[in-house]
């Protein structure tokens, strides 16, 4: 499912393609590396939507429970994390080939997409505590995405 929405990268698409698009940014990335035209440009579209990628109802269906939550769900510690840096806890990912990659995406996919069928069935909003670990997610596939493009494979 994750490769075949690369191909739906940077095209309208109401179903969504935030996994495939991870894939096509670091593969424009590592393109513009090898051209030296504007890899950064191409990785601040990847990190967003790494960071994306653990917001939970980034994962879910855009049912009136998401429509009502969603933007105050993505904001839930925005205020205060550069003063909280130390909640994020990283742990190691280690990403040597697209496989790699695609196989955390859908992992991270999963536990987001867990999480935010679990608030709607609770019908709460997800609290602080789950807010960072849920970045933990993606600052540490971003940290080996990043290991990943130096090598420009």
């Amino acid at each position: 499912m994750v490769l075949d929405q690369v191909r739906r990268y940077n095209h309208v698409d109401e179903h969504g393609h935030l996994y495939g698009a991870i894939v096509a940014s670091l593969r424009d990335y590592i393109s513009a590396m090898k051209t030296g035209r504007h890899p950064a440009y191409q990785m601040a579209y990847c990190a967003h939507y790494v960071g994306d990628l653990s917001m939970p109802l980034h994962n879910t269906a855009f049912d009136p429970f998401n429509r009502q939550h969603h933007a105050a769900m993505d904001a839930i510690v925005e205020s205060e994390i550069l003063g909280n840096l130390d909640k994020i806890r990283l742990y190691p990912i280690v990403v040597r080939s697209e496989e790699d990659l695609v196989k955390e995406i859908a992992g991270i996919a999963n536990l987001s997409k867990d999480l935010g069928y679990r608030l709607e069935a609770e019908n709460r909003m997800m609290t602080k505590e789950e807010a960072y670990a849920q970045i933990g997610h993606s600052a540490s596939l971003l940290k080996a995405i990043l290991d990943y493009g130096k090598s420009g494979e």
